[in-house]
This record gives C-alpha cells, sequence and structure tokens, in this order.
C-alpha cells in the first residue's frame, strides 16, 4: 500500500482558538508543518462581512515561521453567516463575509475556500431554503472565478443541516449550481455519520474531488488519528485506488483537544508519519 505524500498532510487552527496564532504557528513549525488551512475565527485573524485583518502582517508571521496557507475556512453555522441565511440582510452579510474569504484566499496565495450549504428554519419548504442555498453559492463561484480559487464543499451532519448532508444531495447541489469554480470534497467525520464511503464519493465526482477534511471519527467526533474508530488503513487504500493526490486537512475541532492542542498534534502526526513515504 502507498502512502501519504508529506505535501498532502494541512494543518488547522481551529482547535488552537483559546490560544494565540503566533503559539499555533509556533507549535507547527516544532512539529515541522509547512501547510495550513486558515480557519478565521477570532482572535487569530478577524474576517467579517466588512474586511479582514492586515494581509501582510499575516504573511509576515507565515513567512517567518515556514508555513503557507493552502485552503481558507470562514466559520459559519454556529456563526452568524451561513450559506442559506433565511433573512435578506443577513443573507447579503453572509455574501460580503465569505466573498471577502475568497478574496483573502487569493491574496494569501490560497487556490481554494472550503464552503457548504448552511441551514434553513426547520419546517420551511425544502425547495425554497435549498434554492436560496444553490443561488448562494453561484453567487460566491462568479466571485472566485476570476480570482483563481475554487470553492470545495463539504457536506454536513444531519444534526447540523437539513440542506446537503448526503451524497445524494450533495450530488444535487453540485448539478444544480454547475460551476466550474464548484469543487466537492470530503469531510469524513460528515460522510462516516451518514454511513458513507470515500469510495462512494470517488465514484460520484471523480477528480472533482479535490479536499478532504481528514479525521478519525467515531464517527462523529472530529479524533485526532487513534483516538476514533476509524480504519486509516482502509481509508489510505481508498485514496490510493483513486489516486487522490489532494490536501488531507487535520480538522481537530472537538473540546476535548482545546486545552492542550499542541499534545494533539504530536499524538496525530505520530500516527500520520508512519504511513509518509517521502
Amino acid at each position: 500500500m502507498s502512502g501519504i505524500k508529506r505535501s498532502q498532510l494541512v494543518n488547522m487552527n481551529q482547535h488552537y482558538r483559546r490560544f494565540s496564532l503566533d503559539y499555533f504557528l509556533d507549535c507547527q513549525q516544532r512539529l515541522g508543518i509547512e501547510q495550513i488551512e486558515l480557519w478565521c475565527g477570532a482572535a487569530h485573524f478577524w474576517l467579517d462581512h466588512t474586511g479582514y485583518d492586515d494581509v501582510s502582517t499575516l504573511r509576515q508571521k507565515l513567512r517567518d515561521h515556514g508555513v503557507r496557507v493552502v485552503s481558507v475556512t470562514a466559520p459559519s453555522m454556529a456563526y452568524q453567516y451561513q450559506y442559506a441565511s433565511q433573512e435578506p440582510l443577513g443573507l447579503e452579510y453572509s455574501f460580503r463575509y465569505f466573498s471577502n474569504a475568497i478574496r483573502l484566499a487569493s491574496e494569501l496565495g490560497a487556490d481554494r475556500v472550503v464552503v457548504n450549504s448552511g441551514w434553513g428554519y426547520l419546517g420551511e419548504d425544502e425547495e425554497t431554503m435549498w434554492a436560496r442555498c444553490r443561488d448562494h453559492l453561484i453567487r460566491l463561484c462568479r466571485v472566485a472565478e476570476p480570482l483563481g480559487v475554487r470553492l470545495a464543499m463539504e457536506s454536513l451532519r444531519a444534526d447540523e443541516s437539513n440542506l446537503v448532508n448526503s451524497l445524494e444531495r450533495a450530488r444535487r447541489m453540485y448539478r444544480e449550481v454547475n460551476h466550474p469554480n464548484l469543487k466537492m470534497m470530503v469531510d469524513n467525520i460528515a460522510t462516516g455519520a451518514a454511513g458513507e464511503s470515500l469510495d462512494d464519493w470517488f465514484d460520484a465526482f471523480g477528480p472533482n474531488l479535490i479536499h478532504m477534511h481528514f479525521l478519525d471519527g467515531d464517527p462523529w467526533l472530529h479524533n485526532v488519528w487513534g483516538d476514533g474508530n476509524t480504519s486509516l488503513s482502509a481509508q489510505l487504500q481508498s485514496l490510493n485506488a483513486h489516486h487522490y493526490t489532494g490536501y488531507l486537512v487535520q480538522e481537530v475541532a472537538d473540546e476535548h483537544y482545546f486545552s492542550d492542542p499542541f499534545a494533539a498534534d504530536r499524538r496525530n502526526f505520530r500516527v500520520l508519519e508512519r504511513f509518509v513515504e517521502d
């Protein structure tokens, strides 16, 4: 079985939210991690519908630590911004917010932004909320296209979203958006919770599946490898069978890692490094 390329492994700063961005970058330098997905949560990096923090300062910090941003995540779902906001003003603010994330990615030299479907009101007419999300994603694709940024859409768990929460719904949204700048990604916690496999997603999207949040689920929690019950060897066999060469982002996101994220990262990469072949 082939292994992982070091260039595929990407870490994320979400579980460092109780520490500074400087501390996170210091830890990545100690670990030898050179690529990150930037989670734009305060106070690491401020992003809202009016603008974002100074990029030149962030670039200098990244250079000082030998780290580059390969993808950007703008926090949504549990926040005031989401992709299917029900109120017109909220939807417009959300559009400006996610558009700023796309512009930030371009400024940082990252070619992708992670997106999802958001959610509609419980009891709302499904076609109405579906159309609102679809049209929002189309608008964002039009922002991304001239900047050379792709939107990588993940599915969510059924307890997180009543829109794209399965492979079937992901296929439908992808087909209806029908824009070359919308690509697909796997969050293997969401797909595992839905009872879906990597093979299912590769069969559905082929080379248009360009990105992954790649964790050890149970299958509900975003665990570091070794703390859940996902078979890493089986996941790697599927990646190899489909010749996947995209990023494998370690989106460690559960609170029991927040008090000592560096220890979690060390344990995580000790497991993954057994499979690194270069």
